[in-house]
């Protein structure tokens, strides 16, 4: 079960959040555009297949890498990976508002949350987008728009940006500057003589990049191993298809293909309430693996210690389209499951 790091999630909230724009020759920015023509959008515009890379100068945890893993429509989904913790994010942009509507910290995998929403909403920007714009976060603090072209410096560049202000208890005070067409440059948290900041230093194109250890069965002897596996996920992409490929072409003669080219990960759903892992595979999984007992074994325990450790639970359900998994030597219920089982298994050199 994943557990909560308290103060992580406390410097994630004061530290990050970010957009932008498709990059990488930057668009020409029109000057003539008065500030009450700007919108949201325009400073967090939601984009696809590029990460955002930030220096940490303070705290450990204030370095950071960003990514959108999901949009749609008026929604977007941010993974903020730091040294110490993967946190995803959902916006919702709706109503000349920008807004957090979910947050979950440890978040190690990739999962589809758009549809989700926490207790909470939390307001990130507001329109209009004019000096002394202001509102209440959701846990009481006044946040508002402080300036339109302020000077900022970071490793990226030099910038004219909105600047928002979040006012919190006992002085402590946080700045977020964006900038159009790019999104969140830099965010500055000051407590006291303690200064926390988080500067943009690069954006690069290309996928979210996830390890994982994938196990397959062994030519060599009934039992398994595991490698060191990546997968490159692109912004709304397949979890399930990146899955598949992983389970069917292992990259060694000498391990087995957990599952054959005929099948089929229908859903993957992680069920919060159980901390259960649930799979459903297509009807191949049954019929095109002409397996014995033993091989059957080490192919469930590849797929479940595979899915199970890459979503950071113990339980794994396998049904086939719909039906709880039941082969001629397994069968399970609706309220049973299979177990991580990593015991003795090696990794493959």
């Amino acid at each position: 079960m994943k557990k909560k790091n308290i103060l992580i999630l406390i410097l994630i909230f004061v530290l990050t959040i970010v957009g932008c724009k498709p990059i990488l020759g930057f668009e020409e920015v029109d000057v003539n555009v008065s500030s009450s023509e700007l919108t949201i959008s325009d400073y967090f515009p939601f984009t696809e297949n590029k990460a955002f890379y930030y220096e940490g100068i303070g705290n450990e945890f204030a370095e950071q890498m960003v990514y959108f893993e999901f949009i749609e429509d008026n929604k977007a989904q941010l993974k903020i990976m730091n040294p110490a913790t993967n946190v995803v994010r959902v916006l919702e942009y709706e109503e000349g508002q920008l807004r957090e509507i979910y947050n979950e910290g440890e978040f190690y995998h990739i999962e589809n949350m758009l549809g989700f929403k926490g207790e909470q909403t939390n307001i990130v920007l507001a329109e209009p987008l004019e000096v002394g714009n202001s509102w209440t976060t959701a846990d009481g603090f006044n946040r508002s728009i402080t300036g339109l072209d302020v000077d900022i410096e970071t490793p990226m560049g030099s910038y004219k940006a909105l600047e928002v202000t979040t006012e919190f208890d006992d002085g402590r005070m946080q700045k977020q500057y964006y900038v159009r067409d790019i999104g969140m440059v830099a965010s500055i948290f000051k407590d006291g003589d303690s200064t926390i900041e988080t500067l943009l230093k690069s954006i690069e194109d290309g996928p979210l990049v996830i390890d994982i250890e994938a196990y397959y069965p062994l030519y060599s002897d009934i039992k398994t191993a595991y490698i060191n596996e990546k997968i490159n996920f692109y912004t709304n992409g397949s979890i399930e298809k990146l899955l598949e490929d992983i389970l069917k072409n292992p990259p060694n003669d000498e391990l087995i293909s957990v599952i054959p080219d005929s099948v089929i990960i229908n859903s993957i759903k992680l069920d919060r309430s159980s901390w259960t892992l649930r799979v459903d595979f297509s009807q191949e999984l049954l019929t095109d693996l002409n397996i014995g007992s033993s091989m059957e074994t080490e192919i469930l325990k590849s797929i479940v210690n595979t899915l199970g450790r890459l979503y950071d639970v113990e339980n794994v359900y396998i049904s086939i389209e719909g039906r709880p998994y039941e082969s001629g030597h397994y069968a399970i219920r609706d309220d049973e499951f299979f177990n991580v089982d990593i015991e003795e298994i090696q990794k493959y050199e």
